[in-house]
C-alpha cells in the first residue's frame, strides 16, 4: 500500500458547498487515486470535495481491527471550476473522464446531507444503486433538516441518502429517539 497523503475532505476548508453552486463537475478517477487527485487540485487552488469516513478494517488471524480513513465514493471527487478551465486538469493521468452536474441544486443538497452524516457517525455503510421507499424528513437529531429513505438492517433504523451522481447510497444509524416525519 502506498502512503497515505494527508489531504482535507474539503478545500477551501470550511467553505460551504452552496457557495460554489453552478460549477460542480464530478472527476471519474483511475482506482485508488482520490487523494492524488485532491493532493493536485488543493495545489492548483481549485476547490473540491472529497467526503471522507472512518472504516473499521479486519486484518490478521486474530481478528484485530485497525480504523483508516477512506473515500466515501470510490472513484470520484467533486470539484467545482468553469469549463473553460478545464484544461488545467489535463496534465494529471491520474483520471478517467469528467462528468457534467446537469442539476446543481439538488447535486448540493445532496452533498450537503452526505457531510452531516460524515461529520456526526463513524459507521456509515455505502450501497451501489438507490434505496426505494417513502421519503421522509428528519426533524430531531444530528441529521435533522435532511431527507432520505428509512430502511430497517439488523433490527435497527437507518436512514438512505442516495446520491444520483454516483448512483450509490450511504446508511445512517438513527437512534430511537430521532423523530420522523413522512414528506
Amino acid at each position: 500500500m502506498g502512503e497515505e497523503l494527508g489531504v482535507p475532505a474539503r478545500y477551501p476548508e470550511g467553505r460551504n458547498l452552496v457557495e460554489d453552486l453552478g460549477l460542480w463537475w464530478v472527476l471519474h478517477t483511475k482506482p485508488r487515486c482520490e487523494r492524488h487527485i485532491a493532493q493536485y487540485l488543493l495545489n492548483r487552488d481549485i476547490s473540491y470535495y472529497l467526503p471522507l469516513y472512518r472504516r473499521k478494517i479486519r486484518y490478521g488471524n486474530l481478528g484485530r481491527t485497525r480504523t483508516r480513513e477512506v473515500p466515501l465514493f470510490n472513484g470520484y471527487i467533486c470539484f467545482a471550476l468553469d469549463k473553460q478551465d478545464h484544461k488545467l486538469l489535463y496534465d494529471s493521468k491520474k483520471f478517467v473522464r469528467i462528468i457534467k452536474v446537469d442539476d446543481q441544486l439538488q447535486f448540493v443538497k445532496e452533498l450537503q446531507a452526505i457531510a452531516r452524516a460524515v461529520e456526526t457517525q463513524d459507521d456509515l455503510l455505502v450501497r451501489g444503486g438507490f434505496t426505494l421507499g417513502r421519503r421522509i424528513l428528519i426533524v430531531s437529531g444530528p441529521m435533522a433538516g435532511h431527507e432520505g429513505v428509512i430502511v430497517r438492517k439488523q433490527g435497527k433504523r437507518h436512514l438512505a441518502l442516495s446520491v444520483k451522481m454516483f448512483n450509490q447510497t450511504v446508511l445512517v444509524r438513527l437512534d430511537q429517539e430521532t423523530m420522523l416525519e413522512p414528506l
